[in-house]
């Protein structure tokens, strides 16, 4: 599997066929962070040390930060204006930010297991 097809289906970084997460609805808050601790596939050790993966917070940060910056310019675009509307503005980003966040959650660590995982065929 091509590497943008298994990174969006969240497959395992070095086989790209094994399921990182247990379940594959991110909106079960309880268990959204619920990961397999080696690659059904591969056996790679998703969890190789205590504290990996708040590398996932660099990836994080940018992701949310594009998000935002893409809902105030869909905002900007049916609304016409940024400033003249900032309670209005601030309440969509405030509630789009809650609804992708388990999404966002999700694929922070995805990428960085990519970023830290190399592909063995």
């Amino acid at each position: 599997m091509k590497i943008l097809p298994a990174l969006i289906r969240m497959k395992c970084p070095q086989c790209r066929q094994g399921k990182v997460f247990k379940f594959s609805n991110p909106y079960n808050l309880k268990h959204v962070g619920d990961m397999f601790s080696l690659c059904p596939v591969c056996n790679l050790n998703y969890k190789p040390e205590p504290g990996f993966y708040f590398g996932g917070a660099v990836v994080s940060y940018p992701l949310m930060v594009i998000f935002n910056l893409f809902v105030v310019f869909i905002f900007y675009l049916l609304v016409g204006g940024v400033f003249d509307y900032v309670l209005p503005l601030m309440v969509t980003v405030i509630i789009a930010t809650l609804l992708v966040s388990p999404i966002a959650f999700r694929y922070s660590r995805i990428i960085f297991l990519y970023l830290v995982v190399r592909y063995k065929k």
